[in-house]
């Protein structure tokens, strides 16, 4: 395990693709007081196809403490940032760290989701039968009950599916993507980093395409009710704030801002009449919406 802080930059690490991929792989996973049992599950699987890079976001000393302890144990790189920046600034480290270790692609990860074991090596296959290149190649995303999760409108036999918007959690991208498309806004912190990314590549030229039998499953939000996903009460302020910003001032296609414009003003009143700790969900959608209209970014620092 090598551990890197904010401002030791100096030690060098070589990033080594395993001995059966066609590349040069860095899976970049950020953490945020996770769970220990599923991250040791998650990075044991990634560090057998591929180098792994830590991001840690984690904002207590604990869980610092034990995702260090699981990167030793795994053998993946440790970056701590001390304190939560953001997924967006998170993301952008460990991509800042693969790139300046001559890495060729990157692959994202969220810290629960537990790969197959040739994941790495089906994407870089399927991404392959593209006709464009390069190409941001995605797994298909499956919840805990099955669900199929991924922006894709209708089932398919074919390996490619287009889609017009990056989950970013199994997305294997190019490095030479960024050099076009820039790194993910870090002033939105969370929700809506990789759609905002994927409309970008796409107004540049770059296809994102779903992998139709490479799958991974992913879990959202604290629980449901009434088969309905609910996250934690904090994150209605950044859905909200951040959401009406790409309405406004992204490369969202036209048929996303409309459906948004529908979606949110019904999110609410479901927040009102279903979901638990109301006062505070509504507040935090409330505070969303005056940041909007003031134009502040960044984290929630009410």
């Amino acid at each position: 395990m090598y551990t890197e802080s904010l401002v030791d930059t100096s030690a060098t690490y070589q990033v080594r693709a395993a001995p059966y991929l066609s590349a040069t792989v860095v899976a970049v996973v950020v953490t945020y007081n996770s769970d220990l049992t599923r991250l040791v599950e998650s990075l044991s699987a990634l560090a057998r196809q591929c180098a792994v890079v830590v991001v840690d976001n984690s904002t207590q000393g604990a869980s610092r403490d034990r995702i260090r302890e699981a990167c030793e144990q795994t053998g993946a790189i440790w970056l701590p940032l001390g304190d939560n920046l953001g997924i967006a600034h998170a993301q952008n480290r460990g991509i800042a760290w693969a790139r300046e270790r001559a890495a060729s692609d990157i692959l994202l990860m969220d810290d629960d989701s537990v790969p197959p074991q040739s994941f790495v090596a089906d994407l870089l296959e399927a991404r392959k039968l593209s006709s464009m290149q390069p190409v941001v190649a995605s797994a298909r995303t499956i919840g805990a009950d099955g669900e199929d999760l991924s922006n894709r409108t209708t089932e398919s036999d074919v390996d490619l599916t287009p889609c017009s918007e990056l989950t970013s959690s199994g997305a294997l991208i190019p490095v030479v993507v960024f050099d076009l498309v820039g790194v993910f806004d870090d002033r939105l912190f969370i929700d809506c980093v990789d759609f905002e990314w994927g409309w970008r590549a796409l107004s540049l030229g770059v296809p994102l395409v779903l992998c139709n039998r490479v799958t991974i499953q992913h879990r959202l939000g604290e629980g449901a009710r009434l088969g309905l996903r609910i996250p934690s009460p904090i994150r209605h302020y950044y859905q909200f704030r951040n959401v009406l910003r790409m309405i406004v001032s992204s490369k969202a296609p036209l048929r996303w801002r409309l459906s948004q414009l529908i979606k949110l003003p019904v999110k609410l009143a479901l927040i009102a009449l279903l979901a638990d700790r109301r006062a505070d969900r509504l507040r935090y959608a409330a505070w969303g919406l005056l940041d909007f209209l003031s134009g502040r970014a960044g984290e929630f620092n009410h």
